[in-house]
């Protein structure tokens, strides 16, 4: 197809412009980040077996309706590294909780979900991220919940 429309022509040559450098940036980006960082899941933990009760915190949380959604952080012992979890509690057989995360490298170019499904007693737990930064880098990560259909997502931790 051809379009016989200089502004027409001009304008397409930006958008594409604007996509290849946007593609650049994302690459160069990507090339910088650390071995430890993943597009998916990735390396995880459980948490309520690998960080004790008493090295668990509370990050962000809501509520929807009856159910509380929350960001938890913690490590294994001090100075071990973090890592990072949602949890929901008060929920219904079948709702899910799901914590979402990003690493800033400059483009936002990995990210990832790690979510689970209530399955009795009405709290779950995600399995649980590392938590990496760097210099002018970090990953940031909300927790997402689904209860009594609707859905709705934390603040971002940290």
């Amino acid at each position: 197809m051809v379009i016989k429309s200089r502004g027409v022509v001009a304008a397409m040559a930006g958008v594409v412009a604007v996509a290849a450098a946007s593609a650049a940036t994302a690459t160069a980006a990507q090339t910088a980040r650390p071995a430890g960082a993943a597009a998916s899941c990735g390396t995880s933990i459980d948490p309520s077996t690998r960080i004790p009760s008493a090295r668990r915190h509370t990050g962000p949380t809501l509520r929807i309706g009856g159910a509380t959604v929350a960001v938890r952080y913690g490590n294994a012992k001090q100075g071990a590294p973090y890592y990072a979890w949602a949890a929901v509690s008060g929920a219904g057989r079948g709702d899910t909780v799901a914590l979402e995360w990003d690493v800033d490298y400059g483009s936002w170019a990995d990210l990832g979900v790690c979510s689970a499904t209530v399955h009795t007693d009405g709290a779950q737990n995600t399995r649980a991220v590392k938590y990496v930064h760097g210099k002018g880098w970090h990953l940031e990560a909300q927790a997402c919940g689904r209860h009594a259909g609707h859905r709705a997502c934390t603040a971002y931790w940290p």
